[in-house]
């Protein structure tokens, strides 16, 4: 039977060239772009893929299609020799397109998505603009790529062919030797080519089309640094006798931090750099000039910094180098790049070296790096933080960490305390119904809410259920940044967390599952048949928040009654272990409660526990190093994290529950980095060893999720959660802030003694 998206495309290929037939068609003549550009227009920077993700500088989403027939895999890398500048991210396309006449395409949205209207975009205006151009290259010679752009005539945020305007050129049109090789090349298309568009000011999207026109099956493609800018047609034009050679920025006007750099001392800290150049009015063949670096003596080259504003003759950077690696110095040029990527660069500027970081340094580097991920990933309008650094829906567990990331930038002054505040009443209100008679913007059900929600409306995301663990985490989130900005937000925090009604989802009929915390609840299955019935912290943080609650309180037995199995890992210390053995199920309480020093009715010391298990985790690593490359005394962390044949939750170490413990090579960061209060110096001595040894582990929100050395594959995207079991944790080690300001709420306090907690004997 052909699935309803198949029949849609194969509905789509028919129809798909009568449909732009009649928009071309029937469309007047196209508006007139300029023909002489006398003054300096910035271009209009619409992805360098930086950020890591398919988002656009311009805060578009970008994508494959995956519907057969015909398919195109979008996806982040950030291999050297892949991405253009050998830094930051590029898009690699993936497209396969079996048969003859199929096609498949990476649609870029030019806008950001207009609140509260899914699917459609905010149009770009890019009438002072009047060429296109990115890099590109093949895994293997390709041709015949096709290049679309969208006009939206409706004004309705949505394209659609037919009603809308289509416009196509091909890039074997555009580009030297008419083919896409396996170098990086400089494309460069003139807008007036896309001669069916008629207003500029209402650009929808850029697509890049791949059909099988001629049994072109299958391919890969990189792209990188797309743009649209003005320049006169002169200079667009291809003829390479009209060029004019630029010339390479000026060495002799070099500063480093305002003083003219001839021989280097140390760099310490961030350093602004300049450098001067001709400028678009002495030379319009001029693009760009960048600052570059390299720790290998000139053998490779990264990029600092790239700057399109050729108005003036200055050009400027912050850098703050990397000073992890003692042994390295740097070497710095500058880089002059004209329309059609010819570059001139200058000779070594500097030779310098660095002072070497101290472990507070690199503690605060990958903190402050993980609490970026959170100040770009916030919804303005909902406050809802991102899951994933992809795109796509928010996560309430997500949103819970969101909060104390607010808290610790505004401590740290990484963001301004009352931008910070706001942000978190914003999320409060989501949470929260605007009257009693009304539910609050967020879905949910009892006061817990559904694990996914849209970013943009609150709404519930797909089939996602109502989750008790994300709401645990939800609501410590928001008593953190309620004991630390006090007032308004105190009150609106304690005002969620007593709006959940623990007891609904808690078992109370005889059996295996007595007294035990459903997992969830959706509409489709109603409660689910999973419980919280055996030991793992999740089950520590549910139930003593339902324990504290100052409305729907239970009974202190719920912190009895999951299933509580000790062992050791071979010669180490004995244990409760969990059903799966990833180490995030005895980390998650501990973001939150600090444990340290007491134990429960029964004397089980949960600090004491994690700490053993955080050892079994990493003897583990090194016993099996001989079976995993990525596997050794400075390179451990199995637990719940992305892995190359997806996310993954119940890889761990044993021993476990289920008797059979999964694991495949591939390690997290967010490990050792949980852990690090627990086993201070060999977390943070795994840590700077896989920032040390694995520069692709590095990225823009710092340590990324996870990596298997074996498969030479590194994670492309970040997750909210796993950031946060870096930031939280680590701020936890440096000086206990979260914890403190969770532990001050009078809630909490009373759920530690009324769970039987006392001070530790001895």
């Amino acid at each position: 039977m052909i699935s309803v998206p198949v029949l849609k495309k194969i509905a789509v290929a028919a129809c798909f060239q009568l449909l732009c037939n009649i928009a071309f068609t029937a469309t007047p003549m196209a508006q007139e772009l300029p023909r002489k550009t006398t003054r300096f227009i910035k271009p209009v920077i619409l992805a360098d893929y930086n950020g890591g993700s398919l988002y656009t500088n311009l805060g578009g989403l970008s994508g494959g299609d995956d519907n057969k027939p015909g398919t195109v895999f979008a996806s982040m890398i950030q291999d050297e020799g892949y991405i253009k500048g050998n830094t930051g991210s590029a898009v690699a396309l993936d497209y396969d397109v079996e048969r003859l006449g199929e096609f498949t395409f990476y649609w870029i949205k030019l806008g950001r998505e207009i609140p509260g209207k899914a699917g459609s975009t905010e149009p770009l205006d890019i009438s002072n603009c009047n060429y296109l151009s990115f890099w590109i290259k093949g895994a293997q010679d390709v041709s015949d790529i096709k290049i679309e752009l969208h006009q939206d005539v409706n004004g309705d945020g949505i394209f659609s062919y037919g009603l809308d305007i289509t416009s196509y050129v091909y890039v074997n049109a555009f580009i030297g030797g008419g083919i896409i090789s396996k170098d990086w090349s400089k494309v460069v298309i003139p807008l007036k080519a896309f001669g069916k568009i008629t207003d500029w000011s209402k650009m929808s999207e850029l697509v890049f089309v791949f059909e099988n026109k001629a049994g072109l099956k299958k391919g890969l493609i990189y792209i990188d640094d797309i743009l649209f800018g003005n320049r006169s047609e002169d200079v667009l034009s291809r003829n390479e006798d009209d060029r004019r050679e630029i010339a390479p920025p000026d060495e002799l006007s070099f500063k480093v931090n305002g003083i003219s750099a001839k021989q280097c001392v140390t760099f310490s800290g961030a350093n602004e750099i300049e450098i001067k150049s001709e400028s678009f009015y002495q030379n319009p063949f001029l693009e760009s000039v960048r600052f570059e670096y390299s720790a290998d003596k000139g053998d490779s080259w990264r990029t600092i910094g790239v700057d399109y504003d050729m108005s003036g003759n200055v050009h400027k950077f912050d850098w703050e180098p990397d000073n992890s690696r003692e042994l390295y110095n740097y070497q710095l040029r500058a880089v002059a790049v004209d329309i059609r990527g010819a570059e001139k660069a200058t000779e070594v500027l500097i030779d310098c070296g660095v002072r070497p970081i101290t472990d507070d340094e690199f503690l605060n580097l990958i903190e402050k790096k993980a609490f970026e991920f959170f100040k770009d990933h916030q919804d303005p309008n909902t406050g809802l933080f991102a899951d994933t650094s992809g795109g796509g829906d928010a996560s309430i567990a997500s949103t819970g960490i969101g909060f104390a990331a607010l808290c610790i930038g505004a401590e740290r002054g990484w963001i301004d305390k009352d931008e910070a505040r706001k942000r978190a009443i914003t999320t409060l209100d989501t949470f929260l119904p605007r009257t009693p008679e009304e539910e609050p913007l967020a879905e949910g059900r009892f006061g817990f809410f559904y694990h996914f929600l849209r970013k943009h409306t609150a709404k519930r995301a797909g089939k996602s259920e109502i989750s008790t663990v994300d709401t645990a985490i939800l609501v410590c989130g928001a008593l953190t940044a309620g004991e630390y900005f006090g007032g308004e937000v105190k009150k609106k925090a304690e005002e969620i967390y007593k709006r959940v009604e623990w007891e609904k989802f808690l078992s109370l009929e005889e059996g295996p599952w007595f007294n035990n915390f459903s997992m969830g609840w959706s509409p489709e299955r109603g409660f689910l048949d999973s419980y919280w019935d055996f030991y793992t912290d999740e089950s520590i943080l549910i139930s003593l928040l339902a324990i504290g609650s100052p409305t729907h309180p239970v009974d202190p037995e719920v912190f009895y009654t999951w299933a509580r199995h000790s062992a050791a890992y071979e010669t180490g210390k004995p244990f409760i272990f969990t059903w799966h053995g990833a180490l995030f199920s005895y980390q998650y309480a501990h973001l939150w409660f600090d444990l340290r020093n007491i134990v429960d009715r029964q004397g089980v010391d949960w600090f004491e526990n994690t700490t053993n298990a955080t050892l079994a985790n990493r003897q583990f690593c090194i016993d099996n190093a001989d079976k995993f490359k990525g596997y050794g005394p400075n390179s451990w962390g199995i637990t719940s994290m992305a892995r190359p044949g997806g996310y993954i939750m119940h890889f761990g170490a044993p021993p476990t529950g289920s008797g059979e413990p999964q694991y495949d090579g591939t390690i997290s960061p967010t490990g050792p980095a949980g852990s690090i209060v627990f086993t201070p110096y060999l977390a943070t001595s795994a840590l700077k060893y896989m920032y040390m040894t694995h520069p692709r582990l590095w990225g823009q929100y710092g340590l990324k999720d996870s990596f298997n050395l074996d498969l030479n594959w590194y994670a492309p995207t970040y997750y909210g959660i796993g950031v946060g079991m870096i930031l939280v944790p680590v701020e936890n080690f440096r000086t206990g802030f979260v914890w403190k300001n969770f532990m001050k709420n009078e809630y909490i306090q009373n759920s530690l003694v009324k769970a039987g907690f006392t001070g530790k004997k001895g």
